[in-house]
């Protein structure tokens, strides 16, 4: 193993072999595998946290006590056993998911095989790309000051593998991030947004816990939920409590115990109907022509499955979306991180009539469920056949004792599990009322079908609404009178469930919320813990709506807004003076000149770079010039390369680059090479001569210039 020196230049101890790496640079590595894995914890397998303490320790061992390196079986080994964790854990290596881990996995035991400074650089830009990939799993504000910290982490760790000591690297990299925040600024503003060249494969996640199948009870679990379904604000009038009915889709197919949904595919596909006449795409909704009541703008959380909530019948949105018959909206497809998307829409049960037809809606399993069949035709005849009073009938009947509504519904076992709520447990959460109601209107003819979707939201202060899982809910749309009429059984039997959500609900109140024991939402009574948690979910929404969805129409009105300034400044500086033509043609003048200018400097600039690289004595003949004019010149009788490695000596953390362009200077010069490698040896010591000018340019404006140091005459000839 080549040794490592230290020798000291310009009173300074740097590293003489720059090829081997030191503890503290491994340390230091290690420390940023840490930081980007904390990134990724939350949605990785915690298993990769013992991969990293395990590669962490076997270099340690190896360090203290001078061990072999690993060998090619046991990095071998250890790829075979991430890869096959990843595949137990995940069942697939093709989804987005189990390949962050392997990208998280193979950044981890990279370091297994990490000696030099080269192998440190490569662990350090693997970290980079694994920290910009943690945004895929969220773009919070908790995750971009992780990321800042995690990016100002590795930008020192690579400013310290050029070379100098750990204290100077941090004062290097803190100008680095603050010469670069305007940038990254300016490039957030105005580039546009690109749409994803290829999508990758992603594991089922879904915003809310609806599903596209219903039983009674099941929506009853997502109160013991409050995971964040969606947001929304709205311009103009806000619903009232009873009006915040957010469908998502409508459930039309029941086989006596589970209410499904049928797409519009399989749909035209059982019915021998044309796909156009149940689903099309477009910004607005075929089937209704009507003004909009509500104008909301939601931002929707990441979803593997593609509805869309609206409020009410959705009546457009300002990108094209899938609008089915049935008054559902749906994705062209899903999403993969946070999105906004502005609808308006009618707040009520869409009006149009079901191409599916009215014997679809009313089709029940030819058995099951007697007793509420024969339920359904008594109330019917005592109700004269009229559908108003039937329904009535029913809704009276939920309302009265012993039936209750509770969270913690018990669980329904019989086949016939309608007639087993109606008439032996009589407890039940909204699906158990919405399918009962159902049932019993499809058993006399009505045409009825379950809507799933959404009741209710929180409001904060600021105006919008946060709508979670507990919101969850389930109601019923009959067409009565040449129209969809939405029917809530649960307003007759608990109107606290419509007025103030779930919580309000008495019966059963330990469910609420079972499934987040430390959620800041059980201590809304708290005053100054509530208000905490609001301006938090205030002040989070604020980014994710003005930073994560910052789209190309707000980037055109903000470009609009800077031109209208820019203009009134152009007016305000032209009535300054009587003469506004006069004034108006010198600052023209000022301007096309100031162009011109500006031009010809970027000409001789880049005419300047060209020729420096094609000839390597010209630009070391002016890096000899810019280091006699900081009092670096070079002596009567020195070659270049030994006024370089002299000026070396007071250089301080510039010396190693400044040995390196005497060398290359030195092989370009006299060493027979190929034209391939004299075009590399040629960009190496641009690089080299860039990185002395950066290095010295702080340093040697406090260095006493030397009397007499010139350029000298010598030039590069030698």
């Amino acid at each position: 193993m080549r040794r490592k020196t230290i020798g000291r230049v310009g009173g300074e101890a740097v590293l003489a072999d720059v090829r081997t790496l030191s503890g503290a640079m491994l340390r230091q590595l290690f420390l940023g595998q840490c930081l980007v894995l904390a990134l990724h914890l939350a949605w990785m397998p915690t298993w990769l946290a013992a991969i990293a303490l395990l590669v962490a320790g076997y270099r340690y061992l190896q360090l203290r006590r001078r061990q072999r390196r690993a060998g090619v079986l046991l990095r071998l080994a250890g790829v075979g056993a991430l890869t096959g964790g990843l595949w137990l854990h995940y069942g697939t290596l093709g989804q987005m998911e189990s390949m962050i881990g392997l990208l998280l996995g193979v950044y981890l035991l990279k370091l297994l095989e990490t000696h030099t400074r080269r192998d440190g650089r490569v662990v350090v830009a693997i970290g980079l790309v694994a920290t910009t990939v943690a945004f895929l799993h969220d773009q919070g504000i908790p995750m971009a000051a992780g990321g800042l910290v995690v990016l100002a982490w590795l930008v020192h760790s690579l400013v310290w593998l050029s070379g100098g000591d750990a204290r100077r690297a941090w004062r290097e990299s803190a100008w680095l991030l603050i010469f670069s925040a305007p940038l990254m600024l300016m490039l957030f503003a105005v580039f546009p947004r690109l749409g994803p060249l290829w999508n990758l494969p992603q594991a089922d996640r879904a915003s809310t816990g609806l599903t596209d199948e219903i039983a009674p009870g099941d929506i009853a679990q997502l109160s013991r939920s409050d995971a964040r379904a969606f947001r929304a604000s709205f311009d103009g009038l806000e619903p009232a409590p009873a009006e915040r009915y957010w469908r998502v889709y409508t459930l039309s197919d029941f086989d006596g115990e589970r209410w499904r949904r049928t797409n519009p595919e399989r749909l035209a596909a059982t019915l021998d109907r044309p796909l156009g006449e149940f689903v099309v795409e477009g910004r607005r909704s075929p089937w209704l022509d009507e003004a909009p009541r509500f104008e909301a703008e939601l931002l929707l959380e990441p979803d593997s499955r593609p509805w869309r909530p609206s409020l009410g019948a959705a009546l457009a949105t300002d990108e094209p979306q899938r609008f089915l018959a049935d008054g559902t909206l749906e994705g062209t497809s899903p999403l993969a991180s946070r999105s906004l998307l502005r609808t308006s829409s009618t707040g009520r049960a869409p009006a149009n009539p079901d191409p599916a037809g009215s014997a679809w809606h009313a089709m029940l399993p030819a058995e099951g469920n007697p007793r509420t069949r024969e339920l359904a035709e008594r109330l019917w005849r005592e109700s004269g056949g009229e559908p108003r009073a039937f329904l009535g009938a029913v809704l009276a009947r939920f309302g009265e004792a012993p039936f209750r509504y509770t969270l913690s519904p018990p669980r329904l076992t019989s086949a016939d599990r309608v007639d087993e709520f109606l008439f032996e447990s009589r407890a039940g959460y909204c699906t158990h009322f919405a399918s009962s109601l159902a049932v019993l209107s499809r058993a006399v003819g009505l045409p009825s079908r379950v809507v799933a979707g959404f009741l209710g939201g929180e409001r904060h202060p600021d105006g919008h609404f946060t709508i979670r899982d507990y919101d969850a809910h389930a109601w019923v749309e009959v067409w009565l009178d040449g129209a969809w009429q939405r029917i809530d059984p649960t307003a007759a039997i608990a109107p606290e469930r419509i007025e103030e959500g779930p919580q309000a609900v008495s019966d059963g109140r330990e469910a609420f919320l079972a499934d987040a024991p430390f959620s800041a939402l059980r201590m809304r009574e708290v005053g100054w813990v509530n208000r905490l948690r609001l301006d938090w979910e205030r002040m989070e929404y604020r980014w994710q709506r003005g930073v994560i969805g910052y789209q190309r129409e707000a980037r055109n009105d903000l470009m609009a807004r800077v031109t209208a300034r820019l203009y009134a400044l152009w007016d305000w500086l032209v009535e300054l003076a009587p003469g506004r033509g006069v004034l108006g043609g010198v600052l023209g003048l000022l301007m096309a000149a100031g162009t011109a200018a500006g031009v010809a400097a970027l000409v001789r600039l880049a005419w300047r770079r060209h020729c420096e690289a094609r000839d390597e004595a010209l630009r070391i003949r002016r890096l000899q010039h810019w280091l006699a004019r900081r009092g670096l010149g070079q002596l009567p009788g020195e070659s270049p390369s030994a006024h370089l490695r002299r000026a070396a000596d007071e250089a301080g953390d510039a010396g190693p680059a400044l040995r390196a362009c005497a060398h290359h200077l030195e092989r370009l010069r006299y060493a027979a090479m190929e034209q391939k490698e004299r075009r590399e040896r040629s960009r190496q010591l641009a690089r080299r001569v860039a990185e002395v000018r950066s290095r010295l340019r702080r340093r040697l404006r406090r260095l006493p210039r030397r009397k007499g140091g010139g350029a000298g005459a010598g030039g590069v000839a030698s």
